[in-house]
């Protein structure tokens, strides 16, 4: 068994040899670690003989099992770090099958500019979108906060009548308007604010998956994964970064390629998503209104209910990384 799916493995990095660069990752992995990996390697090799030879002295059957069972594990280790650029195999399939099907097929509905033609990389994608909707969820809130302010100063407009030597009257006329401000405010700390600070811990979570899970984590998951008592652990660091930086971009630029993809869908709930006050009561401005409902609610799914679905596919991508990498080696 342990066989036959490393001879898929191996078919696999070979076959996609064409796709992946794999010097970056060895590069990275060698440069923040090499040394220590050296290290660990030998003293593993040396246990691993030591082990052997004791074995065959003192006819043990245990020790020369052990031995072989352990230099099975190391060689695996040994190719996995000289090929991990096969192990992200996933990384390019998924994107040509994204950028091929998905950008082609919507590409008269997609606005956001963050597609090319010229093959960027789902990881360049992905911030890119963060950034925009970052900043559409900020200028959002920033021109609620401008109406709720501008409403709660017409609210303060009073008039006074006076009638010399006898008395005055005094009507706050646009008391009214202080409904009107709350109604921004309430919406602005209900969802705007939230949904603003969600998108920004998203966008620099995001950042840092593309730029140091390669280059700090994987390192470290290959050290451990050669060293004998902490081998179960490097698996779990290797299914997690294959997870960050394979299915964590991929899953941000689906679900904001969905997010733009429909963003002109308005009229068909146009009915249902109208407000009076926010409309500029003439329900023929919910669609061309920038501080509409509907793109307050696009920003809702966005913040709060894809993140955990992603979440949900990260946990659920690793384990099943983790225990292929028990089963094969």
């Amino acid at each position: 068994m342990r066989l036959a799916l490393f001879l898929l493995l191996m078919v696999a990095i070979s076959f996609q040899a064409s796709c992946l660069d794999f010097g970056d990752a060895e590069h990275t992995i060698l440069s923040e670690q090499g040394t220590n990996i050296i290290i660990v390697f030998m003293i593993t090799a040396l246990l691993i003989a030591s082990a052997y030879m004791i074995g065959k002295t003192i006819n043990k059957v245990d020790f020369v099992v052990f031995a072989k069972d352990e230099a099975y594990h190391l060689g695996f280790s040994l190719v996995a770090l000289l090929s991990i650029g096969g192990v992200l195999i996933f990384s390019c399939y998924a994107m040509d099958m994204f950028y091929e099907s998905l950008f082609e097929n919507l590409s008269s509905e997609l606005s956001a500019g963050c597609y090319s033609s010229s093959g960027q990389g789902m990881n360049v994608v992905s911030s890119c979108y963060m950034n925009k909707m970052k900043k559409f969820a900020a200028g959002m809130s920033e021109s609620y906060i401008d109406h709720y302010i501008d409403e709660l100063m017409e609210s303060t407009f009073t008039y006074n009548i006076q009638i010399p030597l006898l008395t005055s009257y005094s009507s706050t006329a646009g008391a009214f308007r202080k409904v009107i401000s709350n109604q921004y405010d309430i919406i602005n700390n209900s969802f705007l604010i939230p949904a603003l600070m969600s998108i920004s811990m998203q966008k620099l979570a995001l950042d840092f998956i593309n730029e140091n899970v390669l280059r700090w984590i994987l390192p470290v998951a290959f050290l451990l994964r050669v060293f004998i008592p902490t081998r179960p652990m490097g698996n779990v660091l290797i299914a997690l970064v294959i997870g960050l930086y394979v299915i964590v971009p991929f899953m941000y630029v689906f679900n904001y390629a969905m997010n733009d993809a429909v963003s002109g869908d308005c009229h068909l709930f146009s009915d249902a998503i109208c407000d009076y006050v926010v409309d500029s009561y003439d329900c023929a401005n919910t669609c061309t209104n920038s501080d509409g409902f509907w793109n307050v609610g696009r920003l809702i799914p966005q913040a709060f209910f894809l993140p955990n679905l992603t979440i949900v596919i990260l946990v659920t991508f690793m384990t099943s990384i983790n225990k292929a990498l028990r089963v094969i080696g």
